[in-house]
């Protein structure tokens, strides 16, 4: 079924005619997802559609769905007002400005998004949302891959081999939360408070595995990596360093896989 113009879907879900949307702005045109930002006199609204195989990519849009609710009421997560996975479509209240690069090394920042991701982890978990096991999705990746005849560094024996054991260690002594697994400066939006967008990725997972995001993603040094697991509340003992460290490591490794399947045709 063809998907709706932007601006009906927004309009719909305002309660407005369409004679009310001043503009509609494409702000995203990508392999999984186009968004666009559509205004009306007194609103901003993101209307999200989905465009790829979800599954290749292993999205779950109905664990999504839950999971948006759960974070938009603890005001971690942007506003819902339509959340139809079965036509691909979301629209969000437009919470105004993401993070630049530089926002997210500035060290104020480091701390704030750790108090965030504490108070992420620290939800209940929502039921019937997806688990993401890290040993499952590499696996899942790297078999996409071989069927697709698909050789790379990142296919090698050697690296599965580490990406298997970083994954199993990860396993040991964890504790399964609500994570949003893609924490980067796009994803984090600056207004009264910072709230995170883009929970297609979201699952019970590896707490770990978030601040490993933001670290890759921004190439957080040691003294930067410690400013997040201290204000995290995680320390900055040995073990926890040693965790943050495998998590980055496997963080990167899963991020270059996911790069390589997107660019398969599906």
């Amino acid at each position: 079924m063809k998907m709706k113009p932007p601006e009906v879907i927004a309009a719909a879900a305002l309660g407005v005619g369409t004679s009310a949307i001043l503009s509609v702005e494409q702000i995203k045109h990508g392999l999984t997802n186009d968004s666009w930002r559509v205004r009306t006199e007194r609103d901003a609204v993101i209307v999200r559609a989905s465009n790829r195989s979800e599954e290749t990519l292993r999205i779950d849009r109905m664990s999504e769905a839950r999971v948006l609710a759960a974070v938009a009421a603890a005001g971690i997560g942007p506003e819902v007002l339509v959340c139809d996975p079965a036509r691909h479509v979301l629209v969000t209240r437009d919470l105004g400005r993401t993070w630049s690069a530089d926002d997210a090394r500035v060290a104020g920042n480091i701390e704030r998004i750790a108090r965030l991701l504490r108070r992420l982890h620290a939800l209940p978990a929502p039921t019937g949302v997806r688990t993401v096991d890290l040993v499952e999705t590499m696996r899942g990746y790297l078999k996409s891959l071989d069927e697709r005849g698909r050789q790379t560094a990142a296919t090698a024996q050697r690296t599965r081999e580490r990406g298997e054991h970083a994954a199993l260690a990860l396993r040991q002594h964890a504790v399964a939360c609500l994570c949003h697994n893609d924490v980067h400066h796009l994803n984090v939006v600056d207004g009264d408070t910072l709230r995170l967008i883009d929970w297609e990725y979201s699952g019970i997972g590896e707490p770990m595995f978030d601040l490993a995001s933001i670290c890759v993603y921004h190439q957080y040094d040691r003294a930067e990596r410690e400013r997040l697991l201290d204000a995290y509340g995680a320390g900055v003992g040995a073990t926890a360093i040693h965790r943050l460290e495998l998590a980055c490591w496997l963080f990167d490794y899963i991020r270059e896989l996911w790069g390589e399947v997107r660019c398969q045709k599906v």
